[in-house]
């Protein structure tokens, strides 16, 4: 998962947000709706090695309402679980535990991603049975670590390959144990936002969003919002174009997808949006939707490093990006567009190409060589295809 930040509904008259030079007292928003500021950490340390403190999320104004803790695994031995490399009720996390109460009791929400390029977890809580069946050796240590930690959501990225059943098991089993409050939150790629698209997940969003429903829900959905993935190849973020897209061939309502962005280039291997870009895109979709749900970006660490000129600070780009979803600035003139799908920029361009080339569709030839990393034959296989070498 290569997810930092930001989506919402923008009514000025649900909150008051500053501009980034202003040190104005920010009026806390109801986190469980639009507008949102969604942050995902996974490296707890900044670029100069030191340990990472996530407490300027919450003292530097930046308006924040979540932040996502990635990335959560269950391992094979089911007392095993590890948020990254170590368990998280280790000692190693003593100061992260201590700033998140310290964002929680701010009025900021504290959730776990689950999953994530690494693979196992989700097979592992649904075992191998369609429908899907929870395992409670394992769902019963993830449930334990939500409760010990006072966890407030969960972020599923499932980048593998499992039934459609089992992250409808997952969300009701979820919903159940915790409660309509507690947040509930998808991370698929862009492409599979619409049906039958190209994704890691191997089931069909659209498809599982019509059955995820609760009547006891905010929106009577099981996923409150989903953290679309617009980068490696899948999606595209420097243009309107893809979002567009999305909203018109998946039937969503925009305050439910939020774009996805890296927000360093050394955090994905293609698809980094400068701000400047990226923020005039946001403009745009801003003045197409009125309940546009915004952006989310991989990951906070070292966020803005590669703008030119570079940010400072992390909290500083999380700041701009803000600025741009919820400042007064005067918006471009509506512009909802039906053109052509550009093709992403992706990690293994010169494969792409080739199997491009040969007719494969350039999103699913994204996905052949993901899923494949990078085997050019073994893709051709996979898209059915005959090598021209």
């Amino acid at each position: 998962m290569l997810l930092s930040l930001v989506c919402g509904l923008l009514s000025l008259s649900s909150f008051t947000l500053a501009l980034p030079t202003s040190h104005a007292t920010l009026e806390r928003r109801d986190a469980y709706n639009a507008p949102r500021l969604v942050n995902y950490v996974q490296t707890f340390h900044d670029v100069a090695g030191n340990p990472l403190s996530l407490l300027p999320l919450l003292n530097e104004n930046t308006g924040i309402t979540h932040v996502n803790l990635a990335a959560l695994h269950i391992n094979s031995d089911a007392s095993d679980i590890t948020l990254n490399d170590n368990n998280p009720n280790s000692s190693y996390w003593d100061s992260v535990w201590s700033d998140v109460k310290q964002l929680q009791a701010g009025g900021i929400k504290v959730l776990f991603m689950l999953g994530g390029a690494a693979a196992g977890s989700y097979p592992r809580l649904c075992g191998s049975a369609v429908p899907a069946v929870i395992d409670e050796t394992y769902y019963g240590v993830l449930r334990d670590t939500i409760r010990a930690h006072d966890i407030d959501g969960m972020d599923l990225d499932i980048e593998e390959s499992v039934d459609m059943t089992c992250a409808l098991a997952l969300l009701q089993r979820l919903n159940a144990d915790f409660g309509s409050d507690f947040i509930l939150t998808m991370a698929p790629v862009a492409s599979a936002m619409w049906p039958d698209g190209p994704g890691l997940s191997g089931f069909d969003y659209p498809t599982l969003d019509a059955q995820a429903t609760d009547a006891s829900r905010p929106n009577g959905k099981l996923v409150d919002w989903y953290n679309a993935q617009f980068y490696n190849g899948w999606g595209d973020a420097s243009t309107q174009t893809f979002y567009d897209a999305i909203i018109t061939m998946g039937g969503w309502s925009p305050d439910r997808v939020v774009m996805g962005v890296l927000d360093s280039s050394g955090d994905g291997g293609s698809g980094f949006v400068p701000i400047k870009t990226l923020e005039s895109v946001i403009l745009q979709l801003r003045a197409n939707y009125a309940n546009f749900g915004c952006a989310v970006g991989w990951e906070y660490w070292d966020a803005g490093t590669t703008d030119s000129p570079a940010f400072e600070y992390p909290w500083q780009w999380v700041q701009a990006v803000s600025s741009a979803v919820s400042g007064d600035q005067t918006l471009p003139a509506k512009n909802l567009t039906s053109s052509p799908l550009p093709n992403p920029a992706a990690p293994f361009p010169s494969l792409t190409e080739t199997l491009v080339h040969l007719g494969a569709e350039w999103l699913w030839a994204v996905w052949a060589l993901n899923v494949t990393d990078g085997n050019l034959l073994e893709a051709e296989q996979l898209l059915n295809l005959t090598s021209l070498l």
